[in-house]
């Protein structure tokens, strides 16, 4: 698997390629700064479709590049929390207002009613999702975010998109959730790092312990730098360019990059 988590600064955009060549995006976001944006570098890397597209969180900012992104790639598979329907979607965004992106996925979603294709082979790829119900458990995004574990060659990465503390803790009451998280070995972290994404409980409860955290962020805006040494200090570490490193992030790393094997996982970042 080659996985890139881009610099879409307080957005998220990550591509996965698997060892069978089919192509996974999690979210659509893009860097208003450089004007990076998935629906022109896939097709100047000539891939027209991605195989299963994985929105993480209802917010604008992981769907910013959605309405172009739809006209320049197919996509064979849409993955978003189940319990939100496009009405629900649109009733969400009623207050504060719709944006362009995520009134392309309210689209996308009224279209995409067919059952998930299983028959597709993603090779050593496998993704496991949890999420909280809506209206039953919430009704704001960020706690309907959908979790999504990631595995190849036995490596596993959590894209959590922007959980909060309470959405954790009602996910906690599942222990196939609970094993889930134990097993993870790469984090990244909740809401581009900011303070209410930080669930003591989701590390005390599973035992989880990852090498490290992605954060997914800019400048310092809405606090989310403030976490850095909180995550830090819930990881075990690896070696990066001869440093000992727990926290990567986009605003200081740039482009993350993961490739698993038989033989384990390689990190870089450019």
């Amino acid at each position: 698997m080659d996985l890139r988590i881009f610099d879409v600064e307080h957005g998220q955009c990550s591509h996965i390629v698997t060892s069978t060549n089919r192509h996974v995006l999690i979210d659509a976001g893009h860097n208003s700064t450089t004007n990076w944006r998935p629906s022109t570098y896939l097709p100047r890397r000539g891939i027209s479709y991605i195989d299963n597209l994985i929105i993480s969180n209802f917010d604008e900012d992981h769907a910013s590049d959605l309405h172009n992104l739809v006209d320049t790639v197919s996509v064979g598979t849409l993955t978003k929390n189940p319990s939100v329907s496009p009405q629900n979607l649109r009733r969400l965004k009623g207050i504060g207002g719709i944006g362009r992106g995520i009134d392309a996925l309210a689209d996308m979603m009224a279209r995409y009613t067919r059952p998930i294709i299983s028959n597709v082979d993603y090779g050593d790829f496998k993704i496991q999702c949890f999420w909280n119900r809506y209206p039953t458990d919430f009704e704001d995004e960020n706690n309907l975010s959908l979790v999504s574990i990631i595995e190849s060659h036995g490596i596993k990465i959590c894209f959590p998109g922007d959980m909060e503390v309470a959405g954790w803790d009602r996910l906690l009451a599942r222990e196939g959730f609970r094993d889930a998280m134990g097993e993870v070995h790469i984090l990244v972290a909740s809401h581009h790092g900011r303070r209410n994404g930080c669930s003591e409980r989701l590390f005390d409860e599973t035992g989880l312990k990852p090498y490290f955290v992605v954060i997914s962020d800019s400048g310092l805006e809405y606090a989310s730098q403030d976490t850095v040494s909180w995550y830090r200090h819930r990881c075990r570490g690896f070696e990066l360019n001869g440093e000992r490193r727990r926290v990567l992030s986009t605003r200081k790393d740039g482009r993350v990059r993961i490739q698993t094997s038989p033989q384990g996982a390689m990190i870089d970042v450019f």
